[in-house]
């Protein structure tokens, strides 16, 4: 982990997404992909599941000019990087939030049907599994500004519930459930900072198919949930509060919500061909001399911090 300082540069980024595991995060990037002509970047660590520190970003930003027509890197994107604190690396920093139960049992199927990384013969399993891991209450954990004890004791995913500041301007947080909704509201949020982005998409990306028959995910889950739950759903209760209030300050947002679905709908029809990096060409920071690697065959995994 790089040391922590107090010099303040401006803002590189205007928009970090910090892409929680199984939350629709595949939807966005597509959007950001698109609506920044393939700039985005793609940043994670070396080692799966570890946090990356938002320092590292930030210095290799500003060691290396941005690729979009500007000069600068528009957006970045990372399923590991601890939120900055306000003002730093990013003008708005976004995330979404999916109903705890319903996002742990798309990320059993996903490690069952996709993966094959779960050895779990149930769903029921795989949330007893989880309890007293770093996977419980992930959602918290991802959202949660890291100190530096934090780091030691946790590798940089202790549950920090009580520093995650949903009011502050710079910070988005919207909902799986809500998903057009929140776009609406980030984008604008990004209107009002002047560097306005087109979030729409043609169709959600990245669904795993919903298997069929028992499709292991029998048993009763719910005698271990509370253990590994309980604070992303007060999380998800008090984003949806203030995903509300953020609603409520729009002026027109129904014709706003109405027109992005609009958007949506022609990009089904137009099918633009839009191009998802894949793992070789994300950018892996490590707080190793030399700051970044390339990219390994094997990219870090969110399902294993």
């Amino acid at each position: 982990m790089v040391g922590w300082r107090s010099s303040k540069p401006r803002p590189l980024l205007t928009l970090l997404h910090l892409h929680g595991f199984k939350c629709a995060g595949s939807t966005l990037i597509w959007a950001l992909e698109h609506s920044t002509r393939g700039t985005l970047l793609q940043v994670e660590s070396p080692g799966p599941g570890d946090r990356l520190d938002w320092h590292l970003l930030e210095q290799h930003l500003a060691a290396h000019p941005g690729i979009s027509e500007d000069g600068r890197t528009t957006a970045a994107s990372s399923h590991l990087i601890t939120l900055p604190p306000p003002g730093r690396l990013a003008r708005l920093h976004v995330a979404l939030l999916r109903r705890p139960l319903a996002r742990i049992l798309s990320a059993y199927r996903f490690q069952r049907e996709v993966q094959h990384s779960t050895s779990a013969s149930s769903f029921a399993d795989y949330v007893n599994g989880l309890v007293r891991t770093s996977l419980a209450n992930y959602q918290t954990r991802h959202l949660s500004p890291q100190e530096p004890i934090d780091w030691q004791r946790r590798r940089g995913w202790a549950a920090r519930p009580e520093l995650i500041d949903l009011e502050r301007p710079d910070l988005v947080v919207g909902l799986v459930e809500r998903y057009d909704e929140s776009m609406v509201v980030i984008e604008h949020a990004l209107e009002a900072l002047g560097q306005p982005l087109d979030l729409a998409y043609p169709e959600p990306q990245n669904r795993s198919a919903r298997p069929s028959g028992s499709n292991g995910a029998s048993g009763d889950p719910m005698a271990q949930a509370l253990f590994v739950t309980e604070l992303d759903l007060s999380l998800h209760e008090r984003a949806e509060a203030q995903l509300n209030r953020r609603i409520a300050a729009i002026e027109g947002f129904p014709a706003r919500l109405a027109a992005f679905r609009e958007r949506c709908g022609r990009l089904a029809e137009q099918r633009p061909a839009v191009r998802l990096k894949p793992r070789s060409e994300w950018l892996l920071l490590s707080p190793t001399p030399g700051g970044s690697v390339p990219a390994a065959d094997s990219a870090p995994s969110a399902a294993r911090p």
